[in-house]
């Protein structure tokens, strides 16, 4: 008996030095909307929320023409493409849970400023399409908000956005208002006064 508990012990041991590794799924299964923000810690510092960005215009080494994504059917999307309204840029994964919290948010924001010159895009940040089409199909109603691609990333980081959820506020003139980060950095009756406040300055 004393043999047989040895190699016992022993195979316990080798399977805890050696647990086997199983990829993720590319797209995670969404959860009920309660469980979200119940799960998830805080991911970015507190002084990311409503962070005010002043004088600042994002780069872009091509002119005055500054790319925000990719549209699905491959065409690209410019900032300028929006002239003359306040955009709502949402930068989203499909591994994201907070993520997903925000989208019935940000769709409520669009039906109520639809028109009042008011953009809101939600930028993939990082995926393939495949993850992109994946998350869209899990959806039981089709999102109303523009969705954008950045595979790359390479737009994304230029106009300062290294983590998910980030949402960007640009003025009429395209620069950057605020910019909320982290699952509770997003704050939609914020972004709703940071809307009414531009379009009052907007004249």
């Amino acid at each position: 008996m004393g043999i047989i508990a040895a190699v016992a012990a022993a195979s316990l041991i080798s399977c805890a030095a050696n647990p086997r590794k199983h990829p993720a799924p590319v797209v995670a299964p969404l959860p009920e909307r309660a469980q979200v923000t119940k799960v998830y810690p805080v991911e970015q510092p507190l002084e990311f929320v409503g962070e005010e960005v002043k004088s600042s215009v994002l780069p872009d080494t091509a002119g005055p023409r500054v790319l925000l994504g990719m549209s699905l059917d491959g065409t690209p999307i410019y900032l300028s493409d929006y002239h003359g309204k306040v955009v709502v840029a949402s930068y989203w994964a499909s591994w994201c849970p907070p993520c997903w919290a925000e989208f019935p948010q940000l769709q409520d924001i669009h039906a109520e400023y639809l028109d009042r010159n008011v953009e809101v895009v939600a930028i993939n940040f990082g995926e393939a399409r495949a993850a992109i089409d994946g998350f869209l199909k899990q959806q039981q109603k089709p999102l109303r908000i523009t969705i954008l691609s950045d595979r790359s990333k390479q737009t994304s980081v230029a106009q300062g956005v290294g983590a998910v959820p980030t949402t960007l506020v640009f003025d009429a003139a395209g620069k950057i208002s605020k910019r909320y980060v982290g699952i509770f950095g997003f704050s939609a009756q914020q972004i709703r006064s940071d809307i009414v406040r531009l379009l009052s300055n907007r004249g």
